[in-house]
């Protein structure tokens, strides 16, 4: 199980990864240029703007997940650190449980706002592309959100002697600790 799960995992993460490179790249690229064509050139791309906040979004709700595998989100290290292991286990649980069902949640509510803003035919201004296009990126970015989240409380359940606060290794092992068991 935990095979297929790994499979599933790296399949995402090239996923996130590419839309993630690729959207801050072309966003470096298309404001970078809209500066030197408003400067050098005295003309502005009119469509600049918009294209930077599509991928600006793109990049927020990708990166949702790619960071929920890294273990990057903000967390209460202070509480943690000072935490002997047995209650970290119990944190990493609970708030991997909290936060996976809360990334679902936002996951279904942002599809339901999704499928407003299709059938709302909205498209943007200065290149006339239907919104939803941009707004698909949030119900995508929080399930995968959600998944990695899973996988994190699944990691957690199975090895009992390891602390997984991300996807990727343990934070550590009730063994190796001093003086607690």
């Amino acid at each position: 199980m935990l095979t297929a799960i790994k499979k599933i995992d790296d399949i995402i993460m090239k996923i996130e990864k590419f839309f993630l490179s690729y959207s801050i790249i072309l966003t470096t690229i298309v404001l970078v240029g809209n500066v030197i064509a408003r400067r050098v050139f005295m003309n502005s791309w009119s469509w600049a703007e918009e294209v930077g906040q599509f991928l600006v979004v793109v990049t927020t709700f990708m990166g949702v997940g790619y960071a929920a595998r890294e273990g990057s989100h903000i967390n209460m290290s202070a509480i943690i650190d000072l935490s002997a292991n047995k209650v970290k286990k119990v944190i990493a649980v609970l708030s991997g449980l909290i936060t996976m069902i809360t990334m679902f949640l936002f996951a279904y509510l942002s599809f339901k706002y999704f499928t407003t803003v299709v059938g709302s035919g909205r498209v943007t201004p200065a290149l006339e592309v239907p919104v939803y296009i941009i707004t698909m990126f949030m119900p995508i970015g929080f399930t995968l959100g959600g998944i990695q989240y899973l996988i994190n409380l699944i990691l957690n359940l199975k090895y009992k002697d390891n602390i997984y606060f991300n996807n990727i290794s343990p934070l550590g092992k009730f063994d190796e600790e001093v003086g607690i068991k």
